[in-house]
């Protein structure tokens, strides 16, 4: 059994198996957009324009929950594929703790 991170970095640049166990891709979470629509969304209320506003602002809120959710989800297959071993027999990934039985 390796360490899958270790067995990755082992492996040559042009590898298949390189390719196929590779860490999840890095999400930052992008705080631009809800931002902007949430500005807007108070500038138009401000304004007069209500019903324009509440949906900026509903709008805002709802794209600020999605892509926090996005993050935290590539946030936890980062932190999964960290934990994950290699076995060479089977060639599985899997965790710790049903190593256990091997």
């Amino acid at each position: 059994m390796l360490h899958l991170p270790e067995f990755v970095q082992s492996l040559p640049a042009g590898s298949e198996l390189r390719e196929r166990y590779a860490e999840p891709a890095n999400y930052r979470m992008q705080w631009l957009y809800p931002l902007a629509a949430g500005v807007l969304g108070v500038v138009a209320l401000v304004t007069g324009g209500v019903a324009a506003g509440a949906l900026l602002l509903a709008g805002g809120v709802g794209l600020g929950f999605w892509l926090s959710r996005r993050a935290q989800a590539a946030e936890d297959a980062r932190a999964v594929w960290g934990r994950l071993l290699y076995c060479r027999r089977c060639p599985m990934s899997f965790p710790p703790e049903e190593a256990a039985g091997v």
